[in-house]
Order: C-alpha cells, then sequence, then structure tokens
C-alpha cells in the first residue's frame, strides 16, 4: 500500500468512526450486556458461542447494519483491552497472550480434523465390509 492509498484508507476509516459515533454508547451497553450474560455461563462453554450469535443476530436484525458494525467495533475494542489486562497481570506480551490463544485454536483444529480422518477411515472400512457380503 503507498502512502496516498493509505491516506484514502485512513481518511475513511476516519469518517466511518464519526459517522458510527452516536451509537457508541448503546453498542458499549449491548457489549456489557453480552459479556455479563455470557461469562455467567463459562461453566457450559458449549453454551457461550450460542448467546453471543444471539446477540450478534438480535442486533443485526433488531438494529441493523450500522448498530452491527458499532458493536462489533466495541467487542474489538473490549476484547485488545482483555488482553492487554491479561498480559499485564501475568508479567506477559500482549502477543505471549495472543499465542497461547492461538496455539488452543490450532492444536484443536488438528485434533478435529484427525477425528474427521478416523471417522472417514471408519466409514470406508464398513462401506467395504459392507460390499463384501453382497458377493457372497
Amino acid at each position: 500500500m503507498n502512502k496516498k492509498q493509505r491516506q484514502r484508507m485512513l481518511a475513511e476509516v476516519h469518517a466511518e468512526r464519526d459517522r458510527l459515533l452516536p451509537l457508541r454508547s448503546e453498542a458499549s451497553q449491548t457489549t456489557i450486556e453480552m459479556v455479563r450474560t455470557s461469562a455467567a455461563q463459562v461453566g457450559d462453554p458449549d453454551m457461550v458461542p450460542y448467546l453471543n450469535l444471539a446477540y450478534i443476530l438480535g442486533v443485526k436484525r433488531g438494529r441493523g447494519d450500522d448498530a452491527l458494525v458499532a458493536f462489533s467495533l466495541s467487542l474489538a475494542n473490549w476484547a485488545v483491552a482483555a488482553i492487554a489486562e491479561v498480559a499485564r497481570c501475568t508479567d506477559r506480551t500482549v502477543e505471549q497472550v495472543v499465542d497461547v490463544y492461538e496455539t488452543a485454536i490450532m492444536a484443536a483444529a488438528a485434533e478435529r480434523a484427525e477425528e474427521e480422518r478416523v471417522e472417514r477411515e471408519r466409514g470406508g472400512q464398513a462401506s467395504a465390509g459392507e460390499g463384501a457380503g453382497e458377493e457372497d
């Protein structure tokens, strides 16, 4: 990206921020409500994504795309602040904290891929076994 492109992008971001600024208070309040609701369910981690998605869809359907963008910006700002606070409290850098989460996500993805591979192999073996019985 050259200097002129960067200036145009920054001008667009600044204009969009100014346009969305009136929605900031409502977006922040919605973020607080969502965090309180979802955090109360942290003992049931399977429930948290559903609650979060319900909030996101509620904002989109009830308040429109601009409110959804403002809400997303609020969530992103909260996430950055929370990660910075975790880093500060654990004497780690922000990058180290992010690396922990990224590593966990990568490990979970690898585990899912392995489970899917095993399931496909089992399915293939079952099909092969069924086909052998038909030839008799």
